[in-house]
């Protein structure tokens, strides 16, 4: 294939021709004429190309040219530059002195070696040689005219000189320069020519096309990198740093590994080398890898490894590529893994090469990452893409080990933070890189979590795992989209996207959702680009988008203050109410969803009491709204329920206008005359059974107008009750809303019964489905109950004498029951469940509380029964349901009374009724059921209270509820919240109870423990009765309960012991009801063993994190227990036994340490019979046996020097034993012979007797002394060969007992 010339169109100048005039234009003005720039310079000259060929300009010059000298045509001259830079510098070299030429030749053999004299001459006689060789082929070879080309044949004639000069060979790089001869020489082809590069017009241009076979395509490998750029080396550090960290020892590849031979010897090679090297150089093919190594780079040894750009990959040896060889994970631009017995062979024109290790196709994470910084937009653009289709993949990994990218399961977290920061850095760019940037973020935030785009109810921190959202730099990538959705240069796709990643943001906490709103341009963007679109739309404009409402309404749910922030744009959104989805110029589809977003964001924004006056100004468009939904024509259930649940919302706000913002923003007297109530009535003609979530949203609307109007209405609300009792009462009998009821609590059933046979070790996601069965028929049952509540006016504590209609009042009781006592409530704080379980929970709390106040109403509910229900069901109810639960509580605080407890037999000191009852505790307990913090949650219904006291309507992570951590949220309630009371008298200067009692509260500190004891042991006893025995405090929890009871005197001041609370004889009586089921004589059980492995409650030190939290360990709290104990108890015996229960095998061995060898003075004081011990099973205190030397050591002087009784003697003999025989399980003879002779030397006759003679079970039944004493068997005579082992003196000592005679 012939290559056009490098430079073309050049033709050479005769040196004597004259100058031509320039030709003048004439003008009418006689000035130039004008040259317009509508056409680029460019673009006229290649229109002018043959005129520019004709004229082409004489250059005169001002000096006199001598004639040039004439050409020959010998291929000879063709050196002539040879020739005279030889000349030069044979004449440099003689016109120098000696000690300039001996300096030169240092200067030469030091940077190109000493071998280079004999490299030149042998380069010479090889150019020599060829230049004959040459020069032989042309004398016998004669060119044909047909082949010369005619340009050629022109510039040889104008030139007059030979016009293909025979190229040399490679040259020293100081030799760059061309002469004038040899440039005058090359000659290029006419630009008038046919054969020149550029024609003088394109439109005679003819388009060929060859004939190309399969051997004509070639696969190139990509180019090596330049060897010319060399690595920056640093000096070694010095032997005296010893800052430096090794980051290990460099292992180079196969191809660049050689044998480490010594410094001299390696000198004495390289000396050896460099005599050889002039006798092969000439030897050596042209072009060679190893040609170009000595001629170019003389010094660098053969397997340089910077060299080995030279040798292409074909020449490297290899060593074979296996799985292990690669452990590195490559990838192609797909994201896709690439294997790694395919990343070795896989061709260089995929695209695969372009990275530091060429070796190998495909890109590691570490490529990817480094190439996605690139200044190259497009390879930025592509890395920042793959990084997308990895993030992708690895999303699915982290639900599935077995999906995505198994290789990189464990590593999803960190590598999610790596791909948030490179989307994060790039946000800022334009076009492809900023695309992909959006494309990244967007598969990290939004993509990653798929299942939570429908969950806006709660904050998802704690699927942040890694705290990868967290670590977002909020600060400047929220301007950053700020900007992009305002200047909108990137696709229409990638603002959608950008939204979607605000969303995604929004969910995962409160606090990202105030910054969003609070950004610059970032909300107004939102509106103007996804929302105020142009009406009626254009071709090229999108549609608003429904997702952007969805946005605000989570934004708003989030807080107060961004609801407050987003009143102002709201009336922008009046757009999609004033024209109904039949006229709207949107498609039908999207014009209902845009309405049912709009009133569920107005809805959203009125649970604050914000923004209600738009009922007053958008009347008549509301009104147009109301009769679409009532006629046939509206078929979309979404729009219904979103109206109904707006109408909920204006309905609370009118209950109590002075409690929006501002203040009577709407007003009942409205909301009568607009008849919200009979449309909601008519509704129902358009409803049938399979609109359970449509009636659930109408039966809680005209629930909320009845409770309106029993404030506002006439007569308490008769007349409106009236309306909708006519209403409705029949359809309840047996009509289509009875078959709703009946079957919401079939499906209700089915549904309870699937996650009950499906849930083991949590809630998961596959049982998420299932959950949401369930909540759809809760919340339908639910609101049924609402709107009867609603029917009547009686007091809460009357009992129905008629109901307003027909309820399944069986069936909703058995339903209920059912949910209290599901295990999704326990399987809810699993570490395997999903971290929003406890959102798809709440409409079963809302469920609970209604019927707990239904309860109370049904006839034949005895009061102990409804207080076992109210009991537990208060251990159901989530933040938001803090005013059902302080209702409920003083509810069952105002039922426990002298005549309730006489009833049922149960007797209690009248001084408790005398000073007030359960009255003096009702402060502390509603207290305990606010939230400690400034937010506050609202409710699933509003109430006029809630719309002026609510900071938010969502729920907080699942990880702030706990139940074994201190926390803000007081809902769920533990089972021993009922100790509340003694937890504001321990901190009694930081509870806000005490200052805010009534003047007329006066009680003291024991009349608090009476009456919040009193109040316990009631709960206990209502819920054994109920067999309730879920909702049952654990023996941990009594008797932590008990303990702050004797903790209340830890630090006071007192000088009469009288005076202390534990020693009040109804205080001790109460702690002792309260321990008495939890103490080892309540149940045989408590004397098997082994002791069980699994527990079924929490430690006492977990329970005592409810309190303490995690600032306080609970070992610090028993030594203050322990140490008040030894200072004020006066071997007090219920104190006694409370000291017991961290000593057990179960804990460990520090609390033993503390009481056995830092306390051990007080042991003779603790004389608690093994019966009284309060424990779950005496053999956790036996088994497994205690192998701390300390503790053993501590256990031997106990006994030997001090006086123990009852337990504590127990459980010293049994270790000690049990540390000597080797029947009970000893280990280490040389160390059992000291521990038996210590006891021997240093016991008297009773330890020595006891420590001899003890024999318990492993298995069966614990054996509890004398009887542990007295055990028959061939282990006796075991125990005295033993003895004999220790020496005949131990072996007589021990016989009289061992066998059975007196000592």
């Amino acid at each position: 294939m012939a290559h056009s010339p490098l430079i073309g169109s050049i033709l050479e100048r005769k040196p004597f021709s004259k100058p031509s005039a320039p030709s003048e234009a004439t003008t009418k003005t006689g000035f130039p004429a004008v040259q317009h720039r509508s056409q680029r310079a460019f673009a006229r000259a290649r229109g002018q190309p043959q005129k520019r060929a004709r004229d082409v300009p004489v250059v005169q010059s001002s000096n006199v040219v001598p004639p040039p000298r004439p050409v020959s045509t010998s291929p000879f001259e063709e050196n002539d530059w040879r020739v005279q830079i030889e000349e030069e510098n044979r004449r440099r070299v003689e016109a120098m002195t000696e000690e300039e030429r001996e300096q030169e030749k240092v200067e030469i053999f030091e940077k190109f070696g000493p071998s280079i004299a004999e490299v030149l001459r042998r380069a010479r006689e090889a150019r020599e040689s060829k230049q004959k060789k040459s020069e032989g082929e042309k004398v016998g070879t004669e060119p044909s005219s047909s082949n010369t080309p005619a340009s050629a044949k022109t510039g040889g004639e104008e030139a007059g000189t030979s016009l293909s000069p025979p190229s040399s060979p490679s040259r020293p790089r100081s030799e760059r320069t061309r002469s004038l001869t040899s440039v005058l020489r090359s000659s290029s082809p006419s630009p008038t020519s046919s054969s020149s590069t550029r024609p003088p017009s394109r439109s005679g241009r003819k388009i060929r096309f060859a004939d190309v076979t399969p051997s004509d395509i070639h696969v190139y490998e990509s180019a090596p990198p330049s060897p010319r750029k060399k690595a920056l080396a640093l000096p070694p550090p010095s032997a005296s740093d010893d800052q430096v960290v090794s980051l290990g020892t460099w292992k180079p590849p196969a191809q660049f590994r050689s044998p480490v031979v010594p410094l001299a010897a390696s000198l004495e090679a390289e000396s050896e080398a460099s005599q050889e090297v002039a006798g092969k150089v000439g030897a050596l093919e042209e072009g060679t890898p190893e040609d170009i190594r000595r001629r170019f780079f003389p010094t660098a040894p053969a397997n340089d490894p910077s060299l080995e750009w030279m040798r292409g990959t074909g020449t490297a040896e290899r060593e074979p590529e296996t799985e292990s060889s690669t452990p590195t994970i490559r990838f192609d631009l797909t994201g896709t893994p690439i294997p790694a017995h395919l990343s070795n062979s896989l061709p260089t024109h995929l695209g695969l090469h372009h990275h530091a290790e060429g070796s190998h196709a495909g890109y590691t994470l570490e490529d990817i990452f480094l190439l996605s910084r690139s200044t190259v937009p497009a390879q930025r653009a592509s890395m920042l893409g793959v990084l997308a289709k990895i993030a992708h993949k690895l999303a699915r990994t982290s639900v599935d080990k077995k999906k995505g990218i198994p290789e990189l399961v464990g590593q999803e977290i960190a590598l999610r933070k790596r791909l948030l920061a490179a989307g994060a850095e790039a946000i800022g760019e334009r076009a492809s890189v900023g695309a992909r940037a959006v494309e990244l973020l967007w598969e990290c935030t939004s993509q990653w979590d798929e299942d939570l785009k429908s969950v806006d109810g709660v904050e998802t921190k704690d699927l942040d795992r890694g705290e990868a959202l967290s670590s977002l730099p909020l600060d400047y990538l929220l301007p950053q989209i700020a900007n992009a959705l305002s200047v909108a240069e990137l696709p229409h796709e990638s603002l959608l996207q950008l939204l979607a990643v605000l969303h995604r943001l929004a969910q995962h906490s409160n606090s990202i959702a105030t910054e969003i709103v609070k950004t610059k341009n970032l909300i107004p963007s939102i509106f103007q680009r996804f929302l105020l679109t142009p009406i009626p739309p254009t071709d090229d404009s999108p549609f608003p988008n429904p997702l952007a409402l969805k946005f605000l309404c989570l934004l708003a749910a989030s807080s107060r203050e961004n609801a407050s922030a987003l009143v102002d744009p709201a009336d922008s959104l009046l757009r999609f109410v004033i024209t109904l989805p039949t006229s709207s110029p949107y498609p039908l589809p999207l014009a209902t969803q845009l309405l049912s977003e709009t009133l569920i964001f107005y809805a959203t924004l009125a649970s604050y009491g914000f923004y209600a006056h738009v009922t007053t100004t958008a009347q008549e468009y509301f009104l147009q709204i109301s009769k679409y939904i009532r006629s046939a024509d509206c078929q979309s259930s979404q729009l219904r329920g979103a109206w109904l649940r707006a109408l909920e919302a204006w309905t609370v706000c009118a209950r109590d206008p002075h409690r929006t913002t501002p203040s009577h923003e709407v007003l009942w007297s409205q909301v009568v005359g607009w008849g919200w109530a009979e449309d909601m009535l008519e509704l129902r003609i358009q409803l049938n059974t399979s609109d359970e979530e449509t009636w659930a949203r109408l039966w809680s609307a005209l629930a909320a107008f009845l409770e309106g109007a029993k404030v506002n209405g006439v007569r308490g609300g008769e007349e409106e009750r009236a309306l909708v009792l006519g209403a409705l009462k029949d359809d309840f009998a047996f009509g289509t809303q009875k078959q709703v009821v009946e079957l919401a609590l079939k499906w209700a059933r089915e549904a309870l019964g699937k996650l009950s046979a499906g849930m083991r070790q949590g809630i998961l996601a596959s049982d998420v489905p299932s959950l949401r069965d369930v909540d759809r028929h809760a919340g339908t049952l639910a609101s049924a109950m609402r709107l009867f509540l609603s029917c009547f006016s009686e007091s809460p504590g009357d009992t129905l004498i008629a109901p307003p209609f027909n309820l399944p009042f069986g069936d909703l009781s058995s339903v209920c029951a059912v949910i209290t006592t599901h295990p999704l409530w326990t399987s809810l704080y699993t570490p395997q469940s999903i971290p929003y379980g406890h959102l798809l929970c709440r409409p079963l709390s809302t469920l609970l509380a209604s019927y707990l106040q239904l309860s109370r109403k049904i006839p034949g509910t005895s009061p102990d029964l409804w207080m076992a229900q109210g009991f537990a069901i208060l251990c159901r109810l989530f933040p938001g349901d803090e005013a059902v639960g302080e209702r409920t509580v003083a509810d069952i605080a105002e039922t426990i009374t002298a005549d309730f407890l006489r009833a049922r037999g149960w007797s209690v000191p009248e001084d408790i009724w005398e000073k007030g009852g359960m009255d003096v505790i009702v402060p502390f307990l509603t207290q305990s059921l606010r939230a400690k913090g400034e937010q506050v949650i609202g409710p699933a219904w509003s109430t006029p209270q809630s719309i002026a006291t609510a900071t938010t309507q969502r729920l907080p992570p699942l990880s702030s509820l706990q139940p074994n951590d201190q926390r803000d949220y007081p809902l769920p309630l533990t089972k021993d919240w009922m100790f509340c009371p003694l937890d504001h008298l321990l901190k009694s200067g930081e509870s806000e109870v005490f200052k805010n009692l009534p003047d007329s509260w006066n009680a003291s500190e024991a009349e608090v423990v009476r009456a919040t004891l009193l109040f316990v042991r009631v709960s206990q006893e209502v819920l054994r009765y109920h067999r309730l025995n879920d909702f049952l405090m654990s023996r941990e929890e009594v008797a932590f309960g008990c303990m702050k009871v004797f903790m209340l005197e830890h630090g006071q001041q007192q000088d009469d012991s009288a005076e202390e609370v534990f020693r009040d004889t109804i205080v001790g009586r109460l702690m002792t009801e309260l321990l008495a089921p939890f103490s080892a004589s309540a149940s045989a059980k408590t004397l098997k063993t082994p002791p069980p492995s699994i527990h079924t409650s929490d430690s006492i030190d977990v329970v005592a994190k409810r309190f303490l939290g995690n600032a306080v360990p609970f070992y610090q709290w028993y030594t203050d227990f322990v140490g008040l104990y030894d200072a004020i108890s006066f071997a007090h015996p219920l104190f006694a036994r409370l000291l017991l229960s961290p000593l057990s095998m179960r804990y460990p061995a520090d609390y033993r340490k503390y009481l056995w060898a830092d306390f051990n003075h007080v042991l003779r004081t603790i004389r608690t019979a093994p019966e009284d011990v309060v424990t779950g099973s005496i053999a956790e205190y036996l088994w497994p046996v205690e192998t701390d030397a300390e503790v053993v050591g501590a256990y031997l002087r106990a006994l030997v020097k001090g006086s123990l009784e009852g337990f504590v003697r127990l459980v010293a003999v049994h270790h000690i034993a049990c540390n000597i025989w080797p029947d009970l399980g000893s280990v280490g003879e040389e160390r059992t012979k000291k521990l038996l002779k210590a006891v021997l030397v240093q016991g008297g006759l009773e330890a020595i007797r006891d420590v001899v003679l003890y024999r318990q079970n492993r298995e069966g039944t614990v054996v509890l002394p004398p009887a542990c004493f007295e055990q028959p068997g061939k282990w006796r005579a075991q125990r005295l060969d033993f003895a004999g082992k220790s020496g005949e003196d131990v072996r007589e000592r021990l016989t009289n007992l061992l066998e059975g005679k007196a000592n």
